[in-house]
């Protein structure tokens, strides 16, 4: 089973991932960033709110004891903000929310692409 994390902000963020690179670094992490949610749940990102549902249904497909890392990663303003710490990160280089991406490898899926099953489905299934 897939084991799920949600963090909240760039720190949260990373202290997570350092958690899980100093813990079994075997298994694969996947890394959903996305818009922040109101108290109603709902996210300030429309293509965010399009993507959820397709990626948290993948996630079946992904590895036995792999990481799945959700994101929020703030307010609307926060994340326009061209020196958002997740925009500035070199093992991020965020662009487009939402972004799917295995950590530490090239593979990510950014924009719409996150709202395609097979693509999404492809992400969790590959190996490397």
């Amino acid at each position: 089973m897939v084991i799920t994390h949600n963090v909240k902000g760039y720190e949260e963020f990373a202290k997570k991932m350092e958690e899980l690179e100093t813990g079994d670094g075997n298994n694969q992490v996947h890394v959903l960033f996305s818009g922040g949610k109101d108290e109603n749940g709902q996210s300030w990102c429309p293509y965010c709110v399009k993507a959820e549902p397709v990626i948290h249904d993948a996630l079946k497909k992904a590895a036995e004891n792999s990481h799945f890392v959700h994101v929020d990663v703030g307010e609307r303003s926060y994340w326009k903000d061209l020196n958002c710490p997740f925009r500035k990160d070199p093992n991020t280089h965020l662009v487009f929310l939402p972004t799917l991406l295995r950590w530490k490898s090239p593979q990510r899926l950014d924009g719409e692409r996150c709202s395609s099953k097979d693509l999404v489905e492809m992400m969790f299934e590959d190996e490397d």
